[in-house]
């Protein structure tokens, strides 16, 4: 059988060789297998370097490098997510002596895509995408020389290395465009679309392992634990047989569904067929777990999403899609995360309603006097235009308004109302330099809004210089420059992800 990774050959010999290894010691020796699939992923993450002509992160590690490719912008999340997972599993190879066919069979196509989108950015722009196809086992034993099989990675390596430095210098800006036209493009298998979901539903709080946290291998809902459970059964006659790709459970409720597709497959369309039908056909060994029924179905929530981070050019093929079932005239949404177990706990807490009747009753009187906001007209009914814009369920409002006519004062009136009414239980405001941010915190700190009290008397603001997440934060003023480096994310992801998807309302973007 001829290598899948014959294709770099000529352009970038030193991967083809990796990946024809790693196929070969797929069965035999998958400890092997893990090792050279890592070097796969270290090696395309240095010739990047060299070929943009980056300098190396001071904290010279592969996390630094990886995350400086991020932010350089020649790296999607879906790519690093991708290029982690290779570094983890080689550490564990090397450190623990780590082996398993398993992990080196899903592994293989993820590197082998890798590949391809390197060689469209980096190599042979006309490339054209090839499935992948799983070596078969074999049962000849093939001598192993490794001090020449090492020798020869590394003469490779060393001709990589100076091709790369000596190739011609491409725009930045053309290379990220090239870079991200391809990965947007990229084809996923249904094995990588949920490698790469359970990435990042654990990054919000959700434990999950498709390979081990699964119905079949005797995984049940749990009190104490938040389980995204793979493969659970239930009396649907579509899709796979019945069984959801996720079941969400929050100790022992059931909370949500997730299908995860391939990349071609158009996501919201997934939501009305799979989305929809195995909520509403629950085993009844599971009712048990069910904490309420809504018309046909016994689930509150259903997800489905292709890994693939949203764009808008690509709506209905990219993103996590979501529909509450609670009520029948709610329509699919795109996010841009997973919401986290406390985040959906505090959805299925809140009650949308009775915000939207307290928002319609409370009356403006507040918002004009004299000796606190002192709106005028223009902008009570710029509060109103977005007020009917939430309650009408719209996920987007734009105020335009000209330079000095109190846009600072008018969302701080908006704020108010919202928050005073529990129609949203926070607010993120967020700005694009920091002198509109202290514009904006100085107005939160002097005028009187009730009882002779300023917005920062009433609730906990955070201000610019403020860079921690805290539960009880009701107002969180940041610039787009403050979100927290790529190397600090995964640590706090976790915790920002519980505050902000339980924003799901507020995630409507209303913005100046």
């Amino acid at each position: 059988m001829v290598s899948n990774f014959e294709f770099l050959k000529k352009d970038f010999p030193v991967l083809a060789n990796f990946g024809e290894l790693a196929e070969k010691y797929c069965y035999s020796d998958s400890n092997s297998c893990l090792m050279k699939l890592g070097m796969i992923g270290e090696t395309i993450v240095n010739l990047m370097f060299t070929y943009d002509r980056i300098v190396f992160p001071q904290d010279n590690t592969a996390v630094a490098r990886i995350d400086t490719l991020v932010r350089e912008g020649l790296l999607t999340r879906d790519l690093a997510t991708i290029l982690h997972g290779l570094r983890k599993v080689r550490n564990k190879a090397v450190h623990e002596n780590y082996s398993s066919v398993t992990d080196s069979k899903n592994f293989l196509p993820m590197a082998y895509g890798l590949c391809e989108w390197f060689m469209q950015t980096y190599g042979d722009l006309g490339y054209t995408h090839k499935d992948f196809v799983m070596p078969e086992k074999s049962t000849m034993v093939v001598p192993i020389d490794k001090i020449a099989e090492e020798r020869k990675e590394a003469e490779l390596a060393k001709q990589a290395e100076e091709n790369a430095a000596n190739a011609p210098k491409v725009a930045q800006e053309e290379r990220k465009k090239q870079a991200y036209k391809v990965a947007n493009q990229r084809y996923k298998t249904e094995a990588e679309t949920r490698y790469l979901v359970d990435e990042q539903l654990r990054m919000v709080g959700w434990e999950a392992d498709t390979e081990n946290i699964r119905y079949s291998k005797g995984v049940r809902p749990t009190k104490g634990r938040k389980l995204a459970i793979a493969e659970y059964p239930t009396n649907s006659t579509v899709g796979n047989r019945g069984y959801a790709d996720y079941a969400l459970f929050i100790g022992e409720k059931l909370v949500g569904i997730i299908e995860a597709k391939a990349i071609h497959k158009d996501i919201p369309s997934v939501i009305d067929y799979q989305g929809k039908d195995y909520p509403k056909c629950i085993r009844e060994e599971d009712e048990k777990y069910v904490i309420g029924k809504w018309g046909e179905y016994k689930v509150p929530f259903t997800f489905a999403t292709n890994g693939r981070p949203y764009l808008e050019q690509y709506k209905t093929k990219s993103g996590i899609w979501f529909l509450d079932l609670r009520k029948p005239d709610n329509s699919p949404m795109a996010l841009h995360g997973w919401m986290s177990p406390d985040g959906m706990e505090e959805l299925l807490a809140a009650d949308v309603d009775s915000g939207n009747k307290e928002l319609k009753e409370m009356p403006y009187d507040l918002l004009t006097d004299k000796d606190g906001l002192n709106l005028r007209p223009y902008q009570l009914n710029a509060i109103k235009a977005a007020e009917e814009a939430v309650i009408s369920g719209k996920q987007t409002a734009l105020l335009a308004m000209a330079t000095g006519t109190g846009k600072t004062r008018t969302v701080l009136g908006m704020i108010y109302r919202f928050l005073k009414t529990e129609r949203f239980r926070r607010i993120l405001f967020l700005v694009d330099r920091t002198a509109l941010g202290e514009q904006a915190q100085d107005v939160f700190e002097e005028v009187k809004m009730e009882d002779l009290l300023t917005l920062d008397d009433i609730y906990n603001i955070k201000g610019l210089e403020d860079k921690t997440i805290d539960k009880e934060t009701r107002i969180h003023i940041s610039t787009v420059q403050g979100i927290p480096p790529i190397e600090e994310q995964e640590r706090i992801i976790k915790q920002l992800s519980s505050l902000l998807s339980s924003l799901y309302g507020i995630e409507q973007n209303i913005t100046m």
